[in-house]
């Protein structure tokens, strides 16, 4: 996918996250790591996908609600074995939500969290994406789905890293995380992404601008780095069809700094 100078504004208006630097694994969550699978990817798990398709946020600074949305979908289909499907509005939160702000950006842990245990999602018949925050127009005969628990991987604020996001990802389902996208991220087409710019490494607090969500994890066979899968909300003709891997273990562009996850009520 091509971006003109004129359609990556989205991307820089979101609201700035600011999120803790990854910390250091404690030893009882190193001890739980050795026990997981050397790779893992909820798209194939014994042949079976439990991710839903990718989408496209369009111009639109909606990716938390997209990231949030997919959590969501995804740990449905794990809950029930891939009987349920939905495929939840992220116009709804666009749109309606008090807690984000649009398409100016928001927080996967306020959305796919609190919004959707105290309000609740819908289905994306009830409020088709128009990549507008104009005006709130979900069907208010159309049910609701909720979550039931939410939280920072780690257990709080500032706990993420490696080790958590694994466990955590393996254990319940995709998370949703965010990263800082830089311009050479804009035109990825496929590998294990780097960018070495990062903020000073004293710096207690990292930035994030986009929010995705994290399905999997592995390691290239011939060189041996580690790396994350990863969906993003800019449709199937970016990237590895519409997902990027990138380096893990060094919380590149800040994606092991601020993972949540949640469960659902399916």
């Amino acid at each position: 996918m091509h971006f003109a100078n004129k359609d990556l504004n989205f991307l820089f208006r979101s609201k700035i996250i600011h999120g803790a630097r990854a910390t250091q694994a404690n030893f009882v969550a190193r001890l739980r790591d050795m026990s997981l699978p050397q790779s893992w990817d909820w798209r194939n798990v014994s042949g079976i996908n439990y991710v839903s398709p990718v989408r496209n946020q369009g111009s639109c600074g909606s990716c938390y609600a997209f990231a949030s949305m997919a959590a969501l979908e995804a740990r449905v289909r794990i809950l029930t074995n891939n009987n349920l499907q939905p495929v939840f509005a992220p116009q709804d939160v666009v749109g309606c939500s008090k807690l984000s702000q649009g398409c100016e950006g928001g927080f996967p842990f306020l959305i796919a969290g609190r919004y959707a245990q105290d309000v609740g999602v819908v289905e994306e018949q009830c409020s088709p994406y128009e990549g507008k925050d104009d005006t709130c127009r979900t069907d208010t005969h159309c049910g609701r789905h909720y979550t039931a628990y939410y939280r920072y991987v780690g257990g709080y604020y500032g706990a993420c890293n490696e080790e958590e996001m694994k466990l955590a990802l393996v254990k319940g389902g995709p998370l949703a995380v965010g990263l800082e996208v830089y311009d050479d991220f804009l035109h990825y087409k496929g590998g294990i992404y780097h960018h070495t710019g990062l903020m000073d490494k004293f710096n207690p607090l990292e930035l994030t601008n986009h929010a995705v969500l994290l399905v999997g994890y592995g390691a290239d066979e011939a060189t041996g780095e580690k790396y994350w899968s990863v969906k993003n909300s800019w449709g199937e003709n970016w990237g590895e069809g519409g997902y990027f891997r990138i380096r893990r273990g060094t919380d590149e562009c800040a994606i092991e700094s601020l993972a949540v996850e949640v469960v659902p009520i399916p």
